[in-house]
């Protein structure tokens, strides 16, 4: 049995445990009900069994693929959990707004306006009111939210136009699948799903940019999926690690994909396409570095090994998993560079992450003179919750131009 980091152990258990209890404090302070002892008690009962599951989901193993029912207490689990910070922040607007009105009431020197009301209904009753029914309404939110996430993968097309592109590459698509994190939120049948939403598309090749997989029972599902539809794509599928890999055990996943029809992009570059101007894919690996200048240092290393092997009148695709190394690409003007890992933030508002972690290149495309990046919001996720930045599959169209 497998055990638990202290970033596991506070990621699962710590924080939401702290979570639910500032929430149900909250709740008992905002509305009578929610200080009764039965409820109370179904409230704790259904926090506690949530904190068990995913502590248990880190830890617990089946003989072979995870039970439905298992993966079933999970997604109920996450939903509990994050209806609680979705109450937890309900609850603190509604405090800040009952105080804002206290206060304003106050100035005014009105006892009526203190006990407005409106339809015969005072304001703090309403607040009460609104407070004794924000669980339901987080809860439903919640679980709304989950299965959109699950439900839903958008399909994102491009054409990017170069300068002296020639015929024998006009009109290439690539498409390019990212952090699928299969396992307990995305099944091989999802996995199985989104290969029969690439193959609708007609592309040439596929790039799969990392984090491919979560859960080591379903690797061999996995690549015999990719396998399988390697013969629908006339110039194959082409891979690059991500920092999940180094996770799960990368020596098991080098191994099943070694023998497969997969070709992995370990800082090396593969030539796809004869021609006037030939096409050729590299591939980075994770710059791993114990500081930022380190990681740097690493990234400009790992860069300028695997277009070593690229000659200077080919026509390169760089798939990387980090998209710093977009910095690097840009600067050795490679024509179009294909990364993942940030989820696009997962959690957005107007298009920006909401979420702590923020990189310089976060999500879509970008452009540096007559180069291209494209950093993929993710196929799948580790998290079962997407606001703003649902999954996607990208398809970009080689054409003539500038």
């Amino acid at each position: 049995m497998p055990g638990i980091s202290w970033f596991s152990f506070i990621f699962l258990f710590l924080v939401p445990f702290l979570l639910c209890w500032s929430t149900a404090r909250l709740l008992a302070r905002r509305h009578p009900i929610y200080r009764r002892r039965p409820v109370r008690a179904a409230y704790w009962l259904t926090s506690g069994a949530s904190v068990a599951v995913l502590v248990a989901s880190r830890w617990l193993r089946f003989d072979g693929i995870q039970p439905d029912w298992f993966r079933f207490l999970m997604y109920a689990a996450y939903v509990w959990i994050i209806a609680q910070l979705l109450l937890l922040l309900i609850l603190l607007i509604s405090f800040l707004a009952g105080w804002l009105a206290s206060k304003a009431t106050v100035a005014k020197g009105d006892d009526a306006a203190a006990t407005a009301r409106t339809g015969g209904v005072t304001r703090r009753e309403f607040l009460r009111t609104a407070a004794a029914a924000a669980p339901l309404l987080s809860l439903a939110v919640t679980a709304r939210t989950v299965y959109a996430t699950d439900a839903t993968v958008a399909v994102n097309r491009y054409s990017l136009a170069f300068d002296g592109l020639p015929d024998s590459l006009a009109g290439l698509k690539i498409a390019q699948i990212s952090d699928t994190h299969i396992g307990p939120f995305f099944s091989l049948a999802k996995f199985e799903r989104v290969l029969a939403m690439v193959e609708t598309e007609r592309p040439d090749l596929l790039a799969v940019t990392g984090d491919l997989i979560d859960d080591l029972a379903l690797l061999d599902g996995a690549v015999k999926l990719l396998t399988d539809f390697q013969p629908r794509l006339p110039l194959g599928i082409y891979f690059c690690w991500g920092n999940h890999e180094y996770f799960r055990d990368i020596g098991r996943i080098r191994r099943a994909l070694r023998d497969s029809s997969v070709t992995i992009l370990e800082n090396r570059a593969a030539k796809v396409l004869d021609g006037e101007r030939p096409l050729y894919l590299a591939g980075v690996d994770y710059p791993w570095a114990k500081s930022g200048a380190a990681q740097v240092e690493r990234r400009r290393f790992l860069t300028e090994k695997a277009l070593s092997q690229v000659p200077p009148a080919a026509f390169t695709i760089l798939l990387t998993h980090h998209p710093d190394f977009l910095a690097n690409a840009f600067a050795a003007e490679v024509p179009l560079t294909l990364a993942g890992h940030t989820h696009g933030g997962q959690i957005a508002v107007f298009g920006r992450s909401l979420l702590p972690v923020q990189y310089t290149f976060m999500r879509g495309l970008y452009r540096q003179g007559t180069s291209y990046g494209y950093v993929h919001t993710g196929t799948g996720h580790w998290l079962p919750l997407r606001v703003g930045c649902p999954a996607e599959i990208s398809l970009f169209t080689l054409a003539k131009g500038g």
